[in-house]
Parts: structure tokens; sequence; C-alpha cells
């Protein structure tokens, strides 16, 4: 029977777990940046949707002419708007980028 190399053992045990811990933080580093990424995603989509939402009330003119209004179309209602904007908010695919 072979002796029993005691620090043999606790150095291999320490590289393992020094592994397994270098492991674990790369996939809470990879999901981390999915999660900041979908975040930033969502709230560029929330900004967008307020800026097109604003965007109509520094866009009024009121020396415009009656013929100029009168001829242009009007632009999506509100709660197009909103419905737009909330598709934009709950329709991103974290798997879109893949390919």
């Amino acid at each position: 029977m072979s002796p029993i190399d005691v620090s043999k053992i606790e150095q291999q045990a320490r590289r393992l777990r020094a592994e397994e811990i270098q492991r674990i933080q790369g996939l809470m580093q990879a999901r981390l940046g999915l999660y900041f990424r979908l975040l930033a995603a969502s709230v560029l989509s929330v900004l967008n949707v307020l800026a097109e939402s604003v965007r109509p009330l520094f866009a009024w003119n009121p020396q415009a002419s009656v013929a100029q209004t009168a001829t242009r179309r009007p632009g999506p209602g509100l709660p197009t708007r909103l419905s737009l904007a909330l598709r934009a908010l709950f329709s991103w695919n974290p798997q879109a980028g893949r390919s």
C-alpha cells in the first residue's frame, strides 16, 4: 500500500477549485453582458417611442398655411403610437443576432 500524499491532494483540490471559480465567473460575465445588452435595447426602444411621441409638439407651426395643413396626411394617433411602443418593448428576440 502506497502512502497518501496529502499535500499533493490539497494542491490538486485548490487547482480544481480555482478552475471552477473561473468557469463560474466566465458564465456570470457572459450572462450579465447579455442582460445589459437586452436592457440597453429596451431603454433605447423606450427613448425612441418617447422621441416619436414628443416630436409633434416641437414640429407644430402656428403660421402654417391652411392649404398646407389640409393636404398633409395626419400621422398615427396616440393609441397606434402606444401600441407600436408596447410591441417594440416586448418583441425583442435574444437569438435574433445569432446567425
